[in-house]
């Protein structure tokens, strides 16, 4: 195995990959990283945050990835140890200089083949307490990645701060890209995991591309092409990739009964939330029974890797076909079945399913039938002395899909936020507005009558 400074050069594993593929081919480089913040309601202690963040890079290792080019392509080492420079501490005196500030930085690159794979700020926001922001490249975390993250560093924070022990060590990302380059290797189980996608793409027809804007585009480009029986768009743009970002808010009764329901069915809140996002988009597209949405899948489902950061999500692409005659109950279980095979193969890569999709379906490049990427986030931290966090997703100002939902427990009122990362180009803040509106209802709905067809909710949608 090759080495650099006597340290190991692995190849990129296939989470990494998908995202540097962004990165590789995207004119603009912020396409692919993850800029969030943490604010707590009172004022932390600066200097002991410093000190938790420096111990922080030392336990979590994937914070101290190096990526470098050579002849066989990119290649990654871990340092053994990574000195923080000084932390900027910043003071704000209104919510829009706050906003306008971070924003900016945001939409900042990270410049990760230039060692710099985040950025961490810590300020006072008008109030006087005391957040912390984190932008980093997402080739080294996921989006669950950074929960875990911002978890062990707030208990690395209250040891300090307190003199207690430190948490247990965490997990190893290494240990994944070890795992992860040895299923590669693994010929027998890739071979079965792939004919498995064959399958997939081949025997359940070309999905239907039902985005949240409508069939306007999707017919502009049958008539472009001259291709009536269109059924996917060129709905992926490298170029025309500005984006936004909506926060939308779920109030605790609604988010609780939601959460409530989940855990009485024994059904995860992404399969819920997504047949709501999923019935909004099938009623403003000719009611389509059929449509595909991408699903993150955190890939931790050991004890290990739930103690993890790093880049270990796969995009799984969800094809369902539900009847309007399907039950509320039976729409969950159809979406659960096909969630459920995809997971079992989640360490295929997604651009090995990609291809094979690209292949069988006879797609162009720009050809997607997702209409949106979807994530769970469930963020939880320890109780810290009555001390409340918000936790907030910034807009990196470029996304080469139309558009990323994730869904995150809001810590200070036991609601949840969902937030909605747009392409300008053709969504508008008022699509989003009915989108969310009308999967909340349907959801809600649905919990109070899970024996309520399709048909019926459809038709509730205005």
């Amino acid at each position: 195995m090759a080495k650099r400074n006597d340290a190991v050069l692995y190849d990129l594993i296939p989470s990494q990959n998908a995202m540097y593929y962004m990165f590789k081919f995207s004119l603009h480089k912020n396409v692919m990283q993850i800029p969030t913040s943490i604010k707590a309601d009172q004022k932390l202690d600066i200097e002991a945050m410093k000190k938790a963040f420096a111990i922080e890079v030392q336990r979590n290792d994937c914070m101290r990835l190096r990526f470098t080019m050579t002849a066989n392509g990119i290649k990654q080492h871990f340092l053994p140890s990574a000195p923080v420079k000084e932390i900027p501490v910043v003071s704000f005196s209104s919510d829009e200089e706050e906003e306008a500030y971070l924003t900016a930085d945001a939409q900042k690159s990270v410049r990760f083949l230039r060692g710099e794979t985040f950025r961490f700020i810590i300020f006072n926001d008008k109030d006087g307490n005391t957040g912390i922001y984190f932008n980093v490249s997402h080739i080294i975390m996921d989006a669950l990645g950074i929960g875990i993250f911002y978890a062990d560093l707030f208990a690395v924070y209250d040891a300090v701060l307190n003199g207690k022990e430190l948490p247990p060590p965490m997990a190893k990302y290494e240990d994944a890209i070890k795992n992860d380059l040895a299923y590669l290797k693994n010929e027998k189980k890739y071979e079965k995991d792939k004919q498995f996608f064959v399958d997939y793409w081949s025997n359940h027809g070309k999905p239907f591309y039902a985005g949240v804007h409508g069939p306007e585009l999707l017919l502009q480009q049958r008539e472009k092409y001259h291709e009536p029986d269109l059924r996917v768009p060129d709905a992926y743009d490298l170029i025309h990739d500005k984006c936004d970002i909506v926060r939308h808010h779920v109030a605790p009764e609604q988010a609780q009964k939601i959460f409530n329901f989940c855990r009485e069915t024994k059904n995860a809140p992404e399969n819920v939330l997504l047949l709501g996002l999923r019935t909004h988009c099938s009623a403003i597209n000719f009611r389509t029974d059929d449509t595909l949405q991408i699903v993150m899948c955190s890939r931790r489902a050991t004890l290990d890797t739930k103690r993890m950061s790093g880049c270990l999500a796969q995009p799984l692409q969800l094809h369902t076909v539900i009847p309007e005659d399907k039950t509320f109950k039976q729409a969950l279980e159809i979406m659960f079945s096909v969630r459920t095979q995809l997971y079992r193969r989640a360490d295929f890569p997604y651009m090995h399913a990609r291809k094979l999709q690209m292949d069988i379906l006879n797609y162009r490049n720009s050809q997607g039938p997702s209409c949106m990427m979807f994530t769970w986030l469930p963020l939880a931290f320890p109780d810290y002395n009555g001390i409340h966090f918000e936790f907030r997703s910034h807009n990196p100002g470029r996304y080469i899909m139309p558009m990323y939902v994730f869904a995150v427990p809001t810590l200070q009122d036991g609601g949840m936020d969902m937030y909605y990362l747009y392409r300008t180009n053709y969504i508008t803040p008022e699509h989003i507005r009915a989108l969310h509106d009308n999967a909340i209802k349907v959801i809600t709905e649905g919990i109070d009558d899970p024996d309520i067809t399709v048909a019926q909710l459809l038709d509730s949608i205005s």
